[in-house]
């Protein structure tokens, strides 16, 4: 018996049936579609199953070959699909298969019967795409009656019956605890469920356990081998520097000898002439003893000669001046040294103090300061905590750490754009666990530009992008009047299209923290909050706003901002029910005036900061609606804005607004700290602003007429 499953008509990337199935010259099929997408996310086609790479264009993917097995196999499937009946014809049950030669819609009884036939067993079989499984219908069968379903389940004595079981009939007598089938099935699925959830739960633990340990020894290993081999190069060099001092101080006595062993022959010469001398005028005087002779008198001359040449203390003072003596005088400090620390130390990571694990390796920008939190593991907490922030050049920045309740807090910044690594020690002994961190310092400025926001549109695809705001699960989403949202990665890949349910184009959007989005919607005039799929939940403002911009949310106080371009000013509402609580400013140009606000944000102390667009400024108003200040005022030069379009506020308060053609970034004070983007960067009427990351620190900006979206690490 050959069966005809649903695997052999569906697509491997989509896993739905076969449309336009095109094959590639690996001979594996997919649908024309799938490979169009695969083309627009990774520019070439790979094949999924034997991972072959194709570089073909769009226009090749039309002229692939049609698989024509797997089209007439998709149309006879169709076929019989549709004309599958509610029951087979012999035992009323629903139809499973279906034999192509029989032309015969058969239920599991029916393929029983089927197969009984030696001519009819290798009959080809198309499995039908029902509710019931093979297996479920099985188990749904009374096994004394085959012919029959389960109807009950006995949980006293633990077994099922259909309506032909006798037992039954003793279990009702005996007043036994029994239950329709459904519902012991459903009992039985819930505990499973349950159960496997746990089990699963349970495995993934220990999975994230061993992962864990066998991560660990793995690092152990790999620092043990790293351990000796730096034992046995500082072995090395230390022999070879004692060597070559050796060496040195061996010459040098060689020269000593040199100089003296000449200084001695000459000494000896000497001596020798004298001894010659006083021998020779010895044998003289001996021949004329006791013979008076004429001669006697140069005689005693030189007699005296020689007595003063030869005096004995003369010759004392003479060798005494003279003689040298080497001596070998030792290092005693680093004998010291040796004796206290041998050739080195060895210490040990591990203990009592634990980075934590989000913060092993971390990416910054240049001069943004961070922090690495160390926490102890032990119930004791006596340690003393160092920390030395190094590069690959050997130079070093400053750190601090700080303690506070049972946790360090290890601050510092790195001011070169290059990979840095902070060691953490406990005392002079132990390195802590996670130590050391990785840091890299990545580059300032544009990073990435997702182009042309309409090509991921289905609704509307001539508007442009207006909005972006990070999502929950740390992905972007991008607005652009229409009822497509759009995610992407912080990298820029393409996630998915997110078409809202209801008939609306998005403008301006808002994050809250449990899910639900909260935006503006062009068509009805409003804002809408909708929950994490969507669906709406609350509207606000329908017939008092006339065309929404930015919505911003103080989740304390429970208040809606939402700013009115054409009513030129911020209206509140109450964010659990809906009801107008006021507005701020009114139309006009004199200050706590607006003409045409675009966005606003909110500090965490409640102040309002508004992006007055026709005036070209920033306004700041306190929590009671009262102006504080005209915050960033006009002008085209950096540190003034003109024709704001967005405000953000980052981790730190600080401010950063688009305008016109460029992104800036001010303190809370309306303080230019810097531009973020420069003049090559191509920003055409950036309009929203979403802070992605904080480190780096990172932020997009919606690039309106251009239709991109433009990311800076600032």
């Amino acid at each position: 018996m050959f069966c005809l499953t649903k695997e052999i008509w569906e697509c491997s990337i989509c896993l739905q049936r076969f449309t336009d199935p095109k094959a590639l010259n690996c001979l594996h099929t997919y649908c024309l579609n799938c490979m169009q997408d695969l083309m627009r996310r990774h520019g070439n086609i790979r094949c999924p199953k034997c991972r072959e790479t194709y570089n073909l264009k769009n226009d090749d993917l039309e002229h692939l070959k049609c698989n024509e097995t797997i089209r007439y196999l998709v149309e006879f499937v169709e076929k019989i699909e549709s004309e599958k009946p509610e029951t087979c014809s012999k035992w009323g049950n629903q139809p499973q298969h279906y034999c192509s030669e029989c032309e015969m819609f058969m239920c599991r009884q029916c393929i029983r019967h089927h197969n009984m036939f030696p001519t009819l067993k290798n009959h080809s079989l198309y499995t039908l795409d029902t509710d019931i499984k093979e297996q479920d219908q099985d188990s749904l069968n009374c096994q004394n009656h085959p012919d029959k379903k389960l109807e009950d389940y006995c949980r006293t004595c633990k077994r099922t019956t259909c309506e032909d079981c006798k037992h039954i009939v003793r279990c009702y007598r005996n007043k036994h605890d029994v239950i329709p089938m459904q519902t012991a099935l459903n009992e039985i699925n819930k505990t499973v469920t349950e159960t496997m959830k746990t089990a699963e739960d349970i495995k993934r633990k220990l999975k994230e356990r061993l992962d864990v340990i066998t991560k660990d020894r793995s690092e152990f290993e790999s620092n043990l081998k790293l351990s000796r081999t730096a034992i046995e190069i500082h072995e090395k060099t230390i022999i070879r520097k004692v060597k070559e001092e050796t060496k040195a101080m061996m010459a040098n006595l060689t020269q000593i000898y040199k100089e003296q062993s000449k200084i001695i022959d000459n000494q000896i010469k000497g001596i020798e002439s004298q001894l010659t001398q006083v021998n020779t005028l010895m044998e003289s005087i001996k021949k004329t003893m006791n013979k008076p002779t004429e001669n006697l008198a140069s005689y005693q001359t030189t007699i005296t000669v020689v007595e003063n040449d030869a005096a004995a203390d003369e010759l004392d003072k003479s060798f005494a001046k003279t003689r040298i003596t080497p001596k070998f005088i030792p290092t005693q400090k680093l004998i010291e040294l040796m004796n206290h620390k041998g050739v080195g130390k060895l210490i040990t990571v591990g203990g009592v103090y634990k980075v934590n694990t989000e913060d092993e390796s971390i990416s910054v920008t240049k001069g943004q300061p961070f922090s690495v939190r160390v926490s102890s593991i032990a119930e004791s907490d006596v340690g003393q905590l160092t920390a030395t922030l190094s590069n690959s050049l050997g130079e070093k920045s400053a750190t601090e750490v700080a303690h506070k309740k049972g946790e360090y807090t290890v601050t510092g910044r790195c001011n070169l754009e290059r990979d840095w690594h902070m060691d953490i020690t406990d005392g002079d002994t132990s390195h802590v666990i996670g130590s050391p961190v990785s840091i890299k310092v990545e580059l300032l400025g544009l990073v990435n530009t997702i182009e042309n926001i309409s090509e991921y549109k289905e609704d509307d695809k001539i508007q442009k992008v207006i909005d972006v705001v990070l999502d929950t699960d740390g992905c972007m989403l991008v607005s652009s009047y229409s009822k497509d949202l759009i995610k992407f990665d912080q990298s820029g890949c393409f996630v998915s299209r997110i078409q809202i349910p209801q008939n609306v184009k998005v403008n301006r959007m808002y994050q809250l923290g449990n899910g639900n989005v909260v935006y503006s919607d062009t068509i009805d005039k409003c804002v809408l909050m909708c929950d994490n799929q969507y669906h709406e939940i609350r509207t606000f403002g329908k017939g008092v706003l006339k065309y929404p911009k930015g919505v911003t949310v103080n989740q304390k106080t429970r208040m809606l901002y939402v700013a009115d371009r054409e009513c030129h000013c911020v209206f509140k509402f109450n964010i659990d029910d809906g009801s107008l609580l006021g507005k701020i400013g009114s139309e006009g140009s004199k200050p706590g005036q607006m003409k045409t606000p675009m966005d606003i944000a909110l500090t965490k102390d409640g102040h309002v900061f508004v992006a007055d667009c026709d005036n070209s400024r920033i306004q700041m108003f306190d929590a009671n609606d009262k102006l504080i200040k005209i915050l960033i005022g006009y002008g085209e030069e950096d540190g003034k804005v003109r024709g704001p379009q967005g405000i953000i506020l980052d981790m730190d308060e600080n401010i950063i607004a688009s305008s016109n053609h460029k992104l800036q970034l001010f303190d809370q004070d309306g303080k230019f700290i810097k531009r973020i983007d420069t003049k090559d960067d191509g920003l055409d009427v950036p309009a929203g602003i979403a802070v992605i990351s904080e480190r780096p620190r990172r932020v997009a900006v919606a690039n309106h007429r251009a239709n991109n979206v433009k990311i800076f690490n600032y």
